[in-house]
């Protein structure tokens, strides 16, 4: 939840909409899985599912940092939790993207497991690589990205998607160039340059992150939820268990 001191500062933002995202993933948690089959031709249901939870398990501990970050006024933290989430919206859009090629037989079971495979174990640390099966060099953060926009202009029926456009723009905050260099501090009058103690969000930008976290969740549970669904009427699913008690 956001602070009522958050929200009396920015009475005109929508905290109480992006609140909301909570329940979203409370409703589609589970608390764990059990198989229903160990027929490697049957697992593809499973190897989704185990994939989906996962992203949903980080997209959601992305949320509640984010939340964590404005109410404490970690502003640079704030703009990197929204990229972070806006890259894991993209691997679900990812996962869509080729679950969709794959019932339209665009590619083939091996190439959707093993796109499974890298969405799950891939990864760019050689340490990793060498301790792991073959066949994990991740996919390229900006590979989803794109994939996500596409989608974005596709779903919205839109020339021109903005889901690339609004990564940029957090990219910036995140990287040491003009607009994460000058977070915590502001040219005052005659060029004299003040640098705060502890840095605040800047209005004319704060709202736009606030949207673009909103963009972000709206897009991830339209996505996450195209996704099951196509496993569940394609595939034998494992049974989910909302709690391990």
């Amino acid at each position: 939840m956001f602070s009522q001191e958050v929200k009396d500062t920015y009475p005109l933002f929508r905290f109480d909409e992006l609140e909301k995202f909570m329940s979203s993933y409370e409703h589609r948690y589970y608390a764990g899985e059990i198989p229903k089959t160990k027929k490697p031709s049957e697992l593809l249901g499973h190897k989704g599912v185990f994939l989906l939870l996962h992203i949903l398990q980080r997209s959601r501990a992305i949320f509640t940092g984010f939340e964590d970050c404005v109410n404490l006024t970690h502003v640079v933290l704030a703009y990197l939790a929204a990229r972070a989430h806006f890259e894991t919206t993209g691997s679900i859009a990812y996962l869509l993207w080729n679950l969709r090629q794959f019932y339209m037989g665009e590619i083939n079971q091996t190439e959707i497991e093993d796109i499974f495979l890298r969405l799950m174990l891939g990864s760019r640390t050689s340490d990793v690589k060498d301790s792991i099966p073959e066949r994990t060099e991740a996919i390229n953060v900006l590979t989803q990205i794109k994939t996500a926009d596409e989608l974005f202009k596709e779903m919205g029926g839109k020339e021109e998607g903005i889901f690339r456009n609004c990564y940029d723009f957090l990219s910036e905050y995140c990287h040491p160039n003009m607009l994460g260099l000058t977070v915590g501090s502001e040219v005052a009058e005659e060029y004299h340059t003040v640098f705060y103690e502890k840095p605040k969000f800047k209005d004319e930008h704060f709202g736009i992150l606030i949207n673009y976290m909103l963009i972000s969740c709206r897009f991830f549970f339209l996505l996450y939820d195209k996704s099951f669904v196509l496993l569940k009427d394609h595939e034998l699913m494992p049974d989910l268990l909302r709690s391990n008690e």
